[in-house]
């Protein structure tokens, strides 16, 4: 009871220190109790540029002691570097703790921090933080009054929950029984600083195992589906006058299927000499001719009063005409309950042109006041609620496609990866034949666009699966630093150092790539911003903390 007194009752002062926070994607760090447990050696010492409490023997040549200790640990939702000096018994001996949040690596602050120290004897004191000066860095000042081993629980609230454990941290009764080693410094860590950390986006990632499958890269274009789009051309040449056409649709407007789209005035003259609405008239008037001709020819037959070969013929007429009137009809859509009359004024002459289905004006080549000629095109509307993705398979790749019906793909400005088999697409067209201007071989698949909206024309760059490997070392490929045609990631060894590390790749999928050789599992890469540690690296003068904790 009186070693649990006397520890709570010291353990009472705290200074705080830390620094900005920083953003990062997404990080899948080890299991809870990953950590490395190590002797602080001189550069990392030089480097922070402040004490950590306590007499320091950290000078160049002088012996280093066991009992001061750097520590790195990762759960699923923090990490923790702690540093602190040789811990003996009635000296203060400040611990300096680094917390960062994985979810996008900020310092952690806004948060209730518990220290819990136990031992063999077990709950041997505890004290809490609610509030630090600097965010990130907690600094508990403590005093043992007993030698041991002792074991450390920090418990957060706050911007995180979640439980760290340190165990075996030692305690001795005076410098004298401290060990004493040589630390050996390893030329190649690269000291990166919290602070640094934080200040920038930044990342790591745990090296682990993965399905990758092998693919084969293509360009490719959002199109529309052939089935779901129409080109609307002018019926017969004529004028679109601006006095009828003051709300014509424009690039990118929702239609439905029958609405009005353009009013289009027939041209005085058409190219046969008739203007268009006189060929309408005629198409209308042969018509009614040839059924009132069908119908008499009907009536003198059943008297006997005609052959069958004059009935038949007043029926081949009245089809002829029939077919003439509805080709014309369904080309300017015009209301047939107004027939009558159609012609005796010069509103009658106008042609009413409508959407021939459901969808978005792709192109529109209408401008108020210009004169068109027949079959020319006014406007492109198409659904995209379906689209096509063409792929172009250079022509050597084409055999090492084993399965084309699964791929994926990213569009320009977005770095989403679009799974055809999530957007329950399916592959409708495979080509035989070698464009002999591109020299590759189209892929056509269907996509549901309902909730991506992906946009026409839109260039992608289409990923074809090929080959499918298991269990297989990974890491995303943005870890990867490219160096005179060789592959360096940088190894988070602890919480401000790393070691820059040549590997072999293999296969990529889906961000990710293989690693054959270099890397192990459980280690810890820089997945973002990789390029600030290797800046860090050739600077000659090591980083400084600027703080004392």
């Amino acid at each position: 009871m009186k070693h649990l007194i006397t520890l709570t009752i010291l353990c009472i002062s705290l200074v705080m220190m830390g620094c900005g926070g920083a953003s990062d994607e997404g990080h899948t760090p080890g299991e809870e109790g990953n950590h490395t447990h190590e002797q602080p050696a001189q550069q990392a010492q030089e480097a922070h540029g402040h004490s950590h409490g306590g007499e320091s023997d950290h000078e160049q040549g002088k012996p280093q002691r066991e009992g001061a200790g750097v520590i790195t640990q990762w759960t699923d939702k923090t990490e923790l570097f702690m540093e602190y000096p040789e811990l003996i018994v009635g000296q203060k001996a400040t611990f300096a703790v680094h917390l960062t949040r994985l979810s996008d690596f900020q310092p952690i602050s806004e948060s209730k921090v518990q220290f819990v120290f136990s031992s063999e004897q077990g709950n041997e004191g505890s004290l809490t933080e609610t509030e630090v000066q600097i965010p990130g860095i907690y600094g508990p000042d403590v005093v043992f009054d007993r030698a041991g081993r002792y074991d450390l629980t920090i418990i957060i609230q706050g911007m995180v929950d979640d439980t760290l454990r340190i165990n075996d941290i030692p305690v001795y009764n005076s410098a004298d029984e401290i060990p004493q080693t040589q630390a050996e410094e390893d030329p190649n860590l690269i000291t990166f600083l919290k602070e640094q950390q934080w200040d920038i986006p930044f990342a790591t990632q745990e090296v682990q195992q993965r399905t990758l499958t092998q693919t084969v890269d293509a360009t490719g274009e959002i199109m529309a589906a052939q089935n779901s789009q129409a080109v609307v051309s002018a019926p017969f040449s004529g004028i679109i006058l601006s006095s009828q056409n003051e709300n014509l649709p424009v690039e990118g407007q929702q239609l439905q299927k029958g609405s009005p789209m353009g009013v289009l005035n027939p041209a005085i003259q058409s190219g046969g000499g008739d203007n268009y609405a006189q060929q309408f008239i005629n198409a209308q008037s042969e018509l009614e001719l040839a059924k009132a001709n069908l119908d008499r020819s009907k009536r003198l037959y059943e008297k006997e009063a005609i052959p069958q070969t004059e009935l038949q013929k007043a029926r081949i007429e009245y089809r002829q005409a029939l077919t003439r009137y509805q080709t014309i009809n369904e080309v300017i859509q015009v209301d047939t309950a107004a027939i009558e009359g159609y012609g005796e004024t010069a509103e009658s002459y106008r042609f009413e042109l409508k959407a021939p289905l459901s969808g978005t004006i792709v192109q529109s080549y209408v401008t108020p006041g210009m004169q068109v000629e027949a079959g020319e095109p006014l406007y492109r509307i198409a659904n995209t609620n379906k689209v096509w993705l063409k792929a172009n398979i250079p022509a050597a790749q084409q055999s090492r496609i084993a399965n084309a019906s699964q791929a994926a793909f990213r569009v320009q400005g977005d770095d989403r990866l679009y799974e055809v088999s999530k957007l329950d697409g399916r592959l409708i067209s495979r080509a035989n034949s070698v464009d002999p201007k591109s020299r590759t071989l189209p892929l056509i698949y269907e996509l549901d666009n309902t909730q991506n909206g992906l946009p026409l024309g839109m260039f992608s760059t289409v990923h074809i699966n090929t080959d499918t490997k298991e269990n297989v070392m990974a890491i995303p490929q943005s870890a990867l630093i490219e160096e005179e045609g060789n592959y360096n990631v940088y190894i988070h060894v602890s919480g401000e150092s790393f070691r820059k590390q040549r590997v072999t790749t293999g296969i990529e999928h889906g961000g990710w790539v293989e690693i054959t050789s270099g890397l192990k599992g459980g280690e810890h890469v820089v997945t973002k911003n990789a390029y600030q540690v290797k800046l860090a690296s050739l600077s000659s003068e090591a980083p400084s903390h600027g703080h004392s904790h």
